[in-house]
């Protein structure tokens, strides 16, 4: 086998050793944040999306050196991963501890402008580009240089706009700042820009669903690893936004979990991509889709007949236990006795609508068991033993072996 040649080495070194060492900087600030008691899904599940990105998209680069998505997934996770330094940096040398860091406002700059590539940069080239590499037809080639367009001027603009207010002290001044009425109309142009790249972002979402439609095979099966997770962060993350502020009570756990529920699948998004580039287990997916509608599904059934069931016995018995216990301790047994007839009767409808190949292996199965018991012809037994492998197995050949 050939040695890849001495500038492909190079470039693979320097891609292991810069992501590499900022992914450590990075998990070292996480576990800096842990132990001061910043804990929040923003500060701690962010960053680890960055630290993924970087891991993941260093291995695919390493495994495919032609494959762009292992390179789009290294420089917008290197994008997260500099904005989370630089963010650390400049607020421990500018806010927390002043003067302490050695030109900490160029940390602070850098910051300011490199945001929004790290923000959009994932969002707007995956869909796009997932998992061919390419747009799916020409004509979507003008939405990637209009998102190109859009976050390069995005980033120009802030470069030269003030710091976002309320994140530095007031002394603190961007020092390639322009007022007056030029900073005004670069604010009114940034505005425009922030519309752009809206806009971009829908028809890149949508480019997904076009590609979908179109694909086949093993394509299919790639796109399903993207969609699945995907579609969980980004359903987390409008539930929160939707949730009430400032709440307290279940409805803050509710909204935290939703948070925290989002950036978790973000940061997972990046493995589930190398699993479907890489195809490793690529036809699970329909199985791990199965079963995470059904747990979601059984589990709010559950939590409803539990609370329904506590209001209910409690109305009931309040008046002569004068207490709750009861109502709780009778509400736990319920829940537990219809657990396994409910997870049963939504494992099956859920097979039947999103892992289909799994319900009908399982209905040949249960009628090949059935005539099984009436079946006494060895020749036809032993045909109808292939007929069943051959179909819900599908191997490229198939024998039977009997011991005389």
């Amino acid at each position: 086998m050939r040695s890849p040649p001495r500038r492909t080495t190079l470039l693979l070194a320097l891609v292991w050793v810069t992501g590499g060492s900022l992914a450590f900087l990075t998990l070292a600030m996480i576990l800096l944040a842990l132990a001061t008691g910043d804990i929040s899904p923003t500060t701690i599940l962010a960053p680890l999306a960055g630290v993924l990105s970087v891991i993941t998209g260093a291995i695919l680069v390493t495994r495919l050196p032609g494959n762009r998505i292992g390179w789009l997934l290294w420089i917008g996770g290197m994008l997260i991963v500099l904005t989370r330094v630089t963010q650390g940096l400049a607020d421990h040398g500018l806010t927390s501890n002043p003067g302490s860091i050695p030109g900490a406002i160029w940390f602070g700059w850098v910051n300011t402008w490199i945001g929004l590539p790290a923000v959009v940069t994932l969002p707007v080239f995956l869909p796009l580009l997932f998992p061919t590499g390419r747009v799916p037809s020409p004509r979507w080639r003008a939405v990637s240089w209009a998102a190109v367009g859009a976050i390069g001027v995005g980033a120009g603009i802030a470069a030269v706009s003030p710091f976002p207010a309320g994140t530095y002290p007031p002394d603190v001044v961007n020092p390639f700042q322009i007022g007056g009425s030029a900073g005004d109309a670069l604010a009114s142009l940034g505005k425009l820009v922030d519309l752009v790249l809206f806009v971009v972002l829908l028809l890149a979402s949508w480019s997904l669903v076009v590609r979908y439609r179109r694909a086949q095979g093993v394509e299919r099966e790639q796109l399903k690893w993207f969609a699945f997770v995907g579609f969980i962060a980004v359903g987390s993350f409008i539930f929160a936004a939707a949730s009430v502020s400032n709440t307290t009570g279940p409805l803050a756990t509710i909204d935290t979990l939703a948070w925290t529920t989002g950036f978790a699948a973000l940061a997972l998004l990046p493995v589930a991509i190398g699993i479907a580039v890489l195809r490793y287990h690529l036809y699970e997916i329909d199985r791990i889709v199965s079963r995470t509608i059904s747990w979601t599904v059984v589990t709010l059934i559950l939590g409803t007949s539990f609370v329904l069931a506590i209001l209910v016995v409690q109305a009931l018995l309040a008046p002569v236990t004068h207490s709750n216990e009861l109502a709780v301790a009778a509400s736990t047994l319920l829940v537990f006795g219809l657990f396994q007839p409910i997870r049963r009767r939504v494992q099956r409808f859920v097979d039947q609508r999103f892992n289909r190949a799994r319900y009908d292996a399982d209905r040949t199965v249960s009628a090949f068991a059935a005539r099984l018991r009436d079946e006494v012809d060895l020749e036809q037994l032993q045909a109808e033993i292939l007929a069943t492998v051959a179909h819900t197995v599908e191997p490229s050949s198939v024998s039977l072996w009997l011991r005389e």
